[in-house]
């Protein structure tokens, strides 16, 4: 809840009228902290072989019509396959598998064997991004309400 207390109508109006705006960038800025949040716990919660998938998890905010939109992800082609996992019934991408089997096993030869053994069997989900959401969700509400209380008293107004 959000109470305002403005005296005069010559600074309630001109609280009006810088109000959208002060609004959208303390909406805007509550996201991008919200995202940053999510993209470190996301980090720590990505299983770790090489590295490249904790690295990958980016995060970003856009205005769209109005609307901010926060993203936070990977843009690797495997980072759902380790999110949801893989059910069994199709092949998967060899040549990827013989560069893993390489450092992991020592042997590319081995990457066909993975892939059959994924074809056959699947790949078991390691969520990351959606314990991370979880994990973040109870600070959202606080971060949104300190971020709109500032630009309000920023603005003169008693909250």
């Amino acid at each position: 809840m959000i109470r305002v207390t403005v005296k005069g109508v010559s600074e309630t109006l001109s609280l009006f009228k810088s109000l959208p705006d002060r609004l959208l960038l303390a909406l805007l800025q509550a996201m991008r902290e919200v995202a940053i949040d999510i993209q470190s716990r996301a980090k720590v919660n990505a299983p770790v072989f090489r590295g490249l998938l904790r690295v990958s998890i980016l995060q970003s905010v856009s205005v769209d019509d109005r609307r901010i939109v926060g993203r936070v992800g990977s843009a690797l082609t495997y980072a759902p396959v380790i999110e949801y996992g893989r059910a069994s019934g199709w092949f998967p991408p060899v040549n990827e598998l013989r560069i893993w089997a390489r450092r992991k096993l020592g042997d590319e030869r081995a990457g066909f064997l993975v892939a059959r053994a994924i074809k056959r069997r699947g790949f078991k989900a390691q969520p990351y991004l959606l314990p991370a959401l979880e994990a973040a969700r109870p600070r959202v509400q606080l971060i949104f309400d300190a971020r709109i209380k500032q630009a309000i008293q920023a603005l003169g107004g008693d909250v």
